[in-house]
């Protein structure tokens, strides 16, 4: 029977980056969890399904990591085992790592799974004292099916611009696009190798804000020679840099169809092994300015290179 097991020497980080996966206006945010000898990984499909965040928690995170597939092997990587997979309630798992509070995400957690139980164990360890909590696993959907093809669609187009730059660049650029602050429901992304190289721009009932970032201020600039508009949700385009006050640097991507896509490197707070990742896909409003169509049956001569160039650029990408 399969089963896994996992310890935290602190929860504070993960627990931050967990918070970062809900979307604030929606009373239960569900996350589809699968866990392999990688690591554990978190899906959070958005309402509308035009969302799409993940965050990936590689092995040396974990102070301890256990994981057994159905026959009671233990999990390779790079073998053919299917991952072990259930959904939860995010806003319960928060919940528990926060049980005691703020000072409480800073404890000690293990954790524990057997699809036979159909819960979701923590127990948070303190001097002397063990708590537990137990979090029901939910009935499986199809929304990460949905997801999937989500971000099948994304890979599928070339990669209109790309960007990379420390998240401190980008932390205060973004707060001030607080939608209460602006009043305005959508964000508008602008792109080019000429200036303004980078744009945000919000209009609103309140006020609106435009910022340029410089080219300079990117480690990594990737952008069409015409100036390139892509507009966001307010609620989405925030809800994918939340991340932000916790990551050393951000990757965002835009394709031809206007999907973004966003990547946050975060360091492992252990000190050594992989990093974590957060990764945000969301759909466009409208596209500004849509390249120009082949003729009919003639395929562009730079798709195959684009093609290849993506698959170079897989997630993460750092």
């Amino acid at each position: 029977m399969s089963c896994f097991s996992a310890r935290l020497d602190s929860a504070a980080l993960v627990t931050s980056l967990i918070e970062c996966l809900i979307e604030e206006k929606r009373s239960e945010v569900v996350a589809h969890i699968a866990i392999d000898a990688a690591g554990l990984e978190l899906h959070v499909v958005g309402r509308s399904k035009s969302t799409h965040a993940t965050l990936t928690l590689p092995v040396s995170c974990f102070a301890a990591f256990d994981c057994v597939d159905e026959t009671g092997a233990q999990f390779v990587r790079g073998g053919d085992q299917e991952p072990i997979t259930f959904s939860v309630d995010v806003r319960a798992l928060v919940e528990c790592l926060k049980l005691f509070g703020a000072a409480g995400a800073d404890l000690e957690v293990s954790l524990s799974y057997a699809p036979a139980t159909e819960v979701f164990k923590l127990t948070l360890e303190e001097p002397g004292a063990f708590t537990s909590c137990d979090v029901h696993v939910l009935e499986d959907s199809n929304d990460l099916e949905g997801a999937t093809d989500m971000a099948g669609a994304f890979r599928d187009a070339p990669t209109a611009a790309k960007t990379l730059a420390t998240s401190a660049t980008l932390r205060d650029v973004v707060a001030d696009f607080d939608e209460s602050a602006v009043g305005s429901s959508t964000i508008k992304v602008s792109v080019s190798r000429r200036a303004p190289h980078f744009r945000l721009a919000a209009s609103g009932s309140v006020g609106c804000v435009q910022i340029d970032v410089p080219r300079d201020a990117f480690v990594v600039f990737e952008a069409p020679e015409e100036t390139r508009s892509w507009t966001y949700q307010t609620q989405a385009f925030l809800h994918g840099m939340k991340a932000l006050p916790h990551s050393h640097e951000t990757y965002v991507r835009v394709n031809d169809h206007g999907m973004l896509l966003v990547q946050h490197m975060v360091a492992n707070d252990r000190g050594a092994g992989d990093n974590m990742y957060l990764e945000y896909l969301c759909c466009s409003d409208t596209d500004d300015h849509l390249p120009d169509a082949p003729p009919p049956g003639e395929r562009p001569a730079d798709a195959s290179q684009a093609a290849a160039t993506f698959a170079t650029m897989a997630s993460p990408a750092f």
